[in-house]
């Protein structure tokens, strides 16, 4: 009779231990699948995104620079406070500057802004579907406030990144 209590005694201790495993086991698969499933939209967001460069003009005696990206995919793009501008230049005082450029920080000295969304930037076709989103089909134009200036017959690169990881570059000159 003992061994029959220590046997079903060392019985549910078994049952319990492979019930305890097998479900964290089938809690791993399951925050493993979720984890898989997220990536898979991540990577279909980032194969329907494509942001082309239009034109690139420095003005203001070479302090600012106005980027044209036109948005060429099937995704909408906003929250350009959560965009990365790396600006690669020949300053007017002699330094090549390479620099990440904040978001509407005008307490830097490099900050970059948009400054409109349009139907045609050339044409000055504003918006009028979803303000301040960068819709399919249209184009933004991206004002980078450079200091030192740009430095005159100097070839530069900009490029632009999206919380998504598309990113666009575009040479501009003075």
């Amino acid at each position: 009779m003992d061994s029959a209590i220590t046997g079903l005694i060392i019985l549910a201790l078994l049952l319990l231990t492979v019930f305890t495993v097998a479900q964290g086991y089938l809690s791993l698969q399951d925050r493993a699948l979720g984890a898989w499933r997220e990536m898979e939209m991540r990577m279909a967001e980032r194969v329907h995104t494509d942001l082309a460069p239009v034109s690139a003009e420095t003005k203001a005696s070479g302090s600012i620079v106005e980027l044209t990206l036109a948005n060429e995919g099937d995704v909408k793009l906003a929250d350009f406070d959560r965009w990365d501008v790396i600006v690669e230049y020949d300053a007017s005082s002699g330094d090549h500057i390479i620099d990440w450029i904040p978001y509407e920080e005008l307490t830097e000295n490099r900050w970059w802004t948009v400054k409109g969304i349009y139907l045609d930037a050339s044409a000055g076709i504003t918006e009028t579907f979803e303000p301040n989103i960068l819709n399919p089909g249209e184009e933004v134009i991206i004002q980078l406030w450079l200091s030192p200036t740009v430095g005159l017959t100097t070839t530069n690169l900009a490029t632009v990144a999206t919380p998504n990881g598309i990113s666009a570059s575009q040479v501009f000159t003075r």
